[in-house]
């Protein structure tokens, strides 16, 4: 019988592997089937999702083995058991961590391909890959043989003191929760200076905002492994600081997971008749002092792309290429079928065969307040 501690680090876990198995199940399908757009972003999302799963699943094994309860309570053999896990368990929870910022620092480029802020980005990967390796690769080296580090009771035991352990940890700690707190300011910061005044910038702001919960959960847990000693009492108190650190890793990969999910909210939005169109014939001004023209395109394949400029292939919600021109092409695509479910025969609703472009050309003249535009419209039916 689980205790207290125990049971809430099972149940947690639980619904953390549900909950993350839908995001990335979405995530894919809108990335793979719908908008065709997988990236590295979504690859390393996936191997993030793995390695999640198994860092949970080892965590549900350790409450059978009797995490949260007083460790003289339990025999050796069972305690030889849950020590036996623990090591695996850190390994697994740096390559965790690590795989899921690197899956948001990988979508980073999907917002702005400015060199500078491309460095910037390449160069946050760099920190988390360097230190997630470094980290690992320590931890796993740590005793003079490597497979002591899975038997506490091995004779001649020769392994690096618990006290520097835990320096790795805190810095690993701490270095991680400046990362996370880079990884929300960026975007956020981005999209403030170069978007275009819409509520759809507002929503964007409000999406990476989520991504404040995973910093705070990495302070928390940087908190408490500061000032727990884990090297007393160890099975009643780790499900103090395991509670965050699954926390972490998953929310950190729902909020990778939730740009992705764009286009699917735009499809159940028209279907429920909460959005009446699908673009402004309004132009938009940006920060920068540009023009974004908007329109509505549609494909060879039946998609609808809403955004300026002429395209090859499809892109969703957050594919940007010319935002550090200061123009936005807020660009969104989904099929066709489920938006105009009443077209037949491979014609649309309104009569055409899916084939549609229209162009607004706007005109700035020095010296007048109010641009001219013109616009025009053609149909292949």
């Amino acid at each position: 019988m689980p205790s207290k501690r125990g049971d809430i680090s099972f149940r947690l876990n639980v619904c953390l592997i549900i909950v993350s198995a839908i995001f990335i199940s979405i995530r894919l399908y809108v990335r793979g089937v719908m908008t065709k757009a997988l990236r590295w972003d979504d690859l390393f999302a996936v191997m993030a999702f793995v390695v999640l799963m198994a860092l949970s699943a080892l965590e549900i094994k350790e409450v059978g083995l009797g995490a949260g309860q007083q460790q003289d309570s339990l025999d050796l053999e069972t305690l030889a058991k849950f020590f036996a896990i623990l090591p695996t368990m850190q390994l697994i929870y740096f390559a965790a961590t690590g795989l899921v910022r690197l899956s948001i620092v990988a979508f980073l480029p999907r917002l702005n391909n400015n060199k500078k802020f491309l460095y910037m980005v390449w160069g946050l990967g760099f920190i988390v890959a360097s230190t997630s390796i470094v980290c690992f690769m320590v931890e796993l080296f740590e005793c003079k043989h490597v497979p002591d580090l899975w038997d506490g009771a091995a004779p001649n035991r020769q392994c690096m003191p618990k006290s520097k352990e835990a320096y790795m940890f805190w810095t690993h700690a701490a270095i991680g929760v400046a990362v996370d707190v880079a990884l929300l300011v960026v975007p956020i910061v981005l999209v403030y200076k170069k978007m275009m005044f819409s509520r759809r910038s507002i929503k964007v702001m409000i999406i990476l905002s989520v991504g404040i919960f995973v910093t705070i959960t990495g302070i928390i847990r940087l908190i408490i492994i500061v000032n727990v000693d884990f090297s007393v009492n160890t099975t009643y108190e780790l499900p103090t600081v395991s509670v965050w650190t699954d926390l972490e890793g998953h929310v950190g990969l729902w909020v990778s997971c939730f740009p992705a999910l764009q286009p699917l909210m735009r499809i159940m939005a028209v279907k429920m008749g909460l959005r009446s169109k699908l673009d402004s014939s309004k132009p938009v001004y940006g920060r920068t002092g540009g023009v974004a023209s908007s329109g509505l395109n549609r494909d060879r394949r039946g998609y609808v792309q809403s955004g300026s400029g002429s395209r090859v292939g499809i892109k969703d919600a957050w594919d940007t290429d010319s935002v550090q021109a200061g123009v936005v092409s807020d660009v969104e695509t989904v099929p066709m079928h489920l938006l105009y479910p009443s077209s037949q025969h491979g014609r649309l609703a309104d009569g055409s065969n899916g084939i549609t472009k229209t162009t607004q050309l706007v005109l700035a003249v020095a010296g007048r307040n109010k641009p001219n535009s013109s616009r025009s419209s053609k149909t292949i039916s």
